[in-house]
């Protein structure tokens, strides 16, 4: 298995454990056990990764053969994956390329048991209600996907009606896989978007959500891009709040009365301007996004199912507790 080499590269860039300690936020003590391999969750890997400005890869002692602990391209559902961005297809963005793989888009609805379902999303979370039709319709007549699932999923009011074994030895993994065989089988169009990822590892892009147990499941972050974006973000918001403030210093400096139309003629050009600063950091962060790629890492269950459907046309599915849909039991 490769061994973390942060204890030589902070030596090669003359930096103390004490300062290392300090730069990812932990004492000096359990800073040595990091450097000597021990301790070295997930999580503090991101963390010393983001703090060196290296990829997750470039912190073992073999950077270039992190597979060679195990094969990443080898489907394995509940394995938290290291991608390099070269070998894969991408998804996030509902209006990208193929954005109709995710569960929240409109364009491949879902028929099960003779209802019909606006997204995948919807059938999703309709099904996590197993045992309350009155519910499980009130969610598939939900308008938008994102929504429903902030206040049926996310929101507390709704937690106590969740299906008890939901989490349970991934069975909402297989729950999904049911649904998406069904939208497969459904949709002639999902089938020929999928055929064009041929030949590379479908994954969920997921980089700019917030670092969640359910982001890293489902999907994959690249968390120096992710640091990258924000602080675009955090620079360009500064520069933007500035010129905002001396702008409208300066309208109020300005020779009083005016004339409405020419104060409708500066606030429209401080309107356009602003609007044109905006345009530019959102074209900075999608340069970001597309082209500064590193390494990304997460399970990637939606990628894996997405993946094998492509290549095997149908994807097997085991349902281990009792769920319905209505009156209907889901087998």
């Amino acid at each position: 298995m490769a061994e973390l080499r942060v204890k030589e590269i902070i030596n090669q860039r003359g930096i103390s454990v004490r300062e290392f300690a300090q730069m990812i936020g932990v004492t000096r003590e359990y800073c040595y056990s990091l450097l000597k391999g021990e301790h070295a969750s997930q999580k503090i890997v991101e963390t010393m990764g983001r703090a060196l400005n290296l990829p997750i890869r470039d912190l073992y002692t073999k950077p270039n053969e992190i597979e060679s602990i195990y094969n990443p391209y080898e489907i394995v559902f509940g394995r938290t994956e290291y991608y390099k961005s070269n070998d894969i297809v991408t998804f996030g963005k509902l209006n990208g390329e193929f954005g109709a793989f995710s569960n929240m888009s409109t364009a491949y609805p879902v028929e099960c048991c003779g209802y019909k379902f606006k997204t995948s999303e919807h059938l999703f979370i309709a099904l996590r209600f197993s045992g309350y039709p009155d519910l499980q319709r009130e969610i598939m007549e939900y308008p938008n996907s994102m929504y429903c699932k902030k206040i049926f999923v996310n929101g507390e009011k709704y937690k106590k009606f969740h299906h008890p074994n939901w989490h349970d030895n991934h069975f909402d993994v297989e729950v999904m896989k049911y649904i998406v065989n069904l939208k497969y089988a459904q949709n002639k169009g999902f089938q020929k978007l999928l055929a064009k990822t041929k030949g590379k590892i479908i994954v969920e892009d997921t980089t700019m959500q917030n670092s969640t147990n359910s982001v890293h499941r489902w999907g994959c972050q690249d968390l120096q891009k992710k640091d990258l974006v924000r602080a675009v973000r955090t620079s360009t918001g500064r520069y933007i709040r500035s010129f905002e403030k001396d702008a409208l210093a300066k309208t109020a400096s300005l020779k009083k009365p005016r004339s409405a139309s020419k104060q409708k003629s500066f606030d429209d050009k401080l309107k356009a301007q602003l609007q044109s600063m905006n345009d530019i950091v959102d074209i900075c962060e999608q340069t970001i996004l597309a082209q500064c790629n590193y390494t990304l890492i997460g399970e990637n269950a939606m990628g894996k199912i997405l993946t094998i459907l492509r290549d095997n046309g149908s994807i097997d599915y085991k349902i281990d507790y009792p769920l319905f849909l209505f009156d209907n039991e889901i087998k």
